[in-house]
């Protein structure tokens, strides 16, 4: 496949994350843009993907911010739905990305299930070959002491079911300072590459006929969904056991598995032609600039 990039751009890269990691942030440090919309709530402000572009010395870079996992507004199923929406169209248009940048704070005190389940949905979406491609920065030192910060980062570094198998195939572990310099350095590093990437979802899209169920993120989210569904129905029958379940409880319990039930059969449905009306949608987003109109801002 020849290589396309948005606009022109010489560098493409989509910046993946947590909501309120930080990547609408690094990206109005990268750019220097002051009229993004940066969260500094419990809600998401990046509804859609969005495409900025700038200058860095010579190369034209466009940074691809994404909608986050672990979303208030959406669940996991619309996120990746959003996402694969945008690079089935993008892989069919031959605009492919240069690298990836994943965002993930420090701020948890302990490496969480919920952050070992989005990072096996990362990888899945990504690929091993494309590990080699991904810069991960770590954020929210200015939270942490250094030392604990630090503490909190090689552990993600040396355990494979988090970053250790994609270090070892190439991905790279930085810090990001929430300034300018800091952003400039991480795009830098994704820059130096002059070839593009295709990623695992992309490829799999294309095989199953924009089936998202049917790709390795498809399978491995309707996996966490059905493991969320048993925890809780567990849960239900020990209060039941116990005779201290109250009918509040008892309804809050089941009104959370209908819902996840509900992005389960959702996942399953999702095919090529509800991926077409997403891109509808996304897809003048993403490519405005090329379109002749100013830089897609959320808004």
């Amino acid at each position: 496949m020849t290589r396309q990039n948005m606009a022109g751009s010489d560098i493409l890269i989509a910046v993946i994350g947590v909501t309120g990691a930080g990547k609408t942030s690094f990206i109005s440090r990268a750019t220097g843009r002051s009229d993004l919309r940066i969260g500094h709530g419990i809600d998401s402000c990046t509804e859609n993907v969005v495409a900025v572009t700038y200058m860095l010395g010579r190369q034209k870079v466009t940074l691809i911010d994404t909608p986050g996992f672990d979303d208030s507004e959406r669940s996991d199923t619309d996120v990746l739905e959003l996402i694969a929406a945008y690079m089935a169209k993008s892989y069919e248009n031959g605009t492919l990305l240069t690298g990836i940048l994943f965002l993930q704070p420090l701020s948890q005190v302990r490496l969480q299930g919920s952050e070992k389940k989005r990072t096996r949905l990362f990888k899945t979406i990504l690929g091993e070959n494309a590990y080699q491609r991904v810069v991960i920065a770590t954020t929210m030192w200015n939270q942490l002491s250094e030392t604990e910060a630090t503490a909190r980062q090689d552990q993600r570094k040396i355990r494979a079911d988090v970053w250790g198998d994609m270090i070892s195939r190439g991905a790279r572990v930085v810090r990001h300072d929430d300034n300018a310099e800091s952003a400039t350095a991480i795009v830098q590093l994704l820059a130096q590459f002059q070839t593009p990437v295709t990623l695992q979802i992309q490829q799999e899209l294309l095989a199953c006929n924009g089936r998202v169920a049917r790709t390795s993120a498809g399978r491995q989210l309707d996996e966490d969904l059905g493991a969320e569904i048993a925890k809780l129905r567990e849960e239900v029958e020990a209060l039941r056991l116990a005779r201290e379940d109250t009918a509040s409880e008892n309804r809050d319990l089941r009104d959370k598995i209908a819902k996840l039930e509900q992005e389960r059969d959702k996942l399953q449905d999702s095919d090529y032609r509800q991926l077409e009306r997403i891109l509808a949608q996304v897809i003048p987003l993403v490519l405005g600039v090329a379109l002749g109109v100013p830089p897609c801002i959320v808004q």
